[in-house]
Order: C-alpha cells, then structure tokens, then sequence
C-alpha cells in the first residue's frame, strides 16, 4: 500500500484531531495559505514543508 500523501496526511490529522487548516497552520508554523495548497493537491510541497508537516504530526499524534 501506498505511503499517504502530504494532503492526505494533514486532513486525516486535522480530522482525528477537530481541527481547522487555521489552527493546522499557527500550530504547524505555515501559512493558512500552504496549507489550502497542500490540501488542494495543486501545490508540490518543499522539503521543509513537507518535514515539518510530518514531524509536527509525529510529535502531536
């Protein structure tokens, strides 16, 4: 099985968790902005992007 994407994973979290891409972002230190485009799909997310969404999640779960 495929590993879960970057979208995948943060609305899975934001899920599980009552969250709002807001409090996604202030928590995670990225802007309400990239997380939309994370979550569209629309947008290659960097490498500090995409190892600070997992280790924010790791730490958080």
């Amino acid at each position: 099985m495929d590993k879960p994407n970057i979208s995948e994973m943060i609305i899975q979290y934001e899920k599980d968790k009552d969250m709002t891409d807001t409090q996604f972002a202030f928590e995670s230190h990225l802007s309400v902005e990239r997380v939309h485009n994370l979550k569209s799909g629309d947008y290659e997310p960097t490498a500090d992007e995409l190892k600070t969404v997992k280790e924010y999640i790791k730490l958080h779960q």
